[in-house]
């Protein structure tokens, strides 16, 4: 893939023989709106990291994943207080010797901080915390009572 920078045609320029295909249209559409709107409707850079996290209940547990790539294990930090979760941890840019001209740049970096409350009480003495290949998962039991029971029936006669 390549970036063509795109110059601008003065308005005043009339263009009446132009070649039109299936998709011509989607890029005059394009040409328009890049006209009139300029950097304005482009997405930028978003200025803090945050982190995805997937969190789900199992029959004994609460399971908590974060995807953190490019982070370490060092880099995150992890705070239970009652039933709120916290996660905090920075995602550093590549330090480089060289200079660097970004033709484009969307990887996010920065700190972050994500709080949870969680929907059921747990057992945090029994918390374990795994790191593998840019995912956190945190494994957090349920205590007794929040633990799905099942109820047999018996028939009457």
């Amino acid at each position: 893939m390549a970036l063509v920078k795109r110059e601008l045609r003065p308005s005043s320029e009339l263009t009446p023989f132009r070649t039109w295909g299936p998709l011509s249209i989607f890029d005059e559409v394009n040409r328009l709106f890049e006209e009139t709107m300029g950097d304005f409707g482009r997405t930028s850079v978003p200025s803090t990291y945050v982190a995805p996290v997937d969190l789900y209940e199992t029959d004994d547990s609460l399971v908590l994943e974060m995807a953190v790539p490019g982070m370490g294990p060092d880099e995150i930090d992890i705070s239970l207080e009652g039933n709120k979760l916290t996660i905090r941890g920075e995602s550093k840019p590549v330090e480089d010797q060289g200079v660097r001209r970004y033709y484009l740049q969307e990887i996010p970096h920065g700190t972050f901080v994500r709080s949870f409350t969680l929907p059921v009480e747990i057992n945090a003495d029994e918390v374990k915390a795994e790191f593998k290949n840019g995912l956190l998962r945190l494994l957090m039991p349920k205590v007794e009572t929040a633990r799905a029971k099942r109820i047999p029936i018996s028939v009457g006669e």
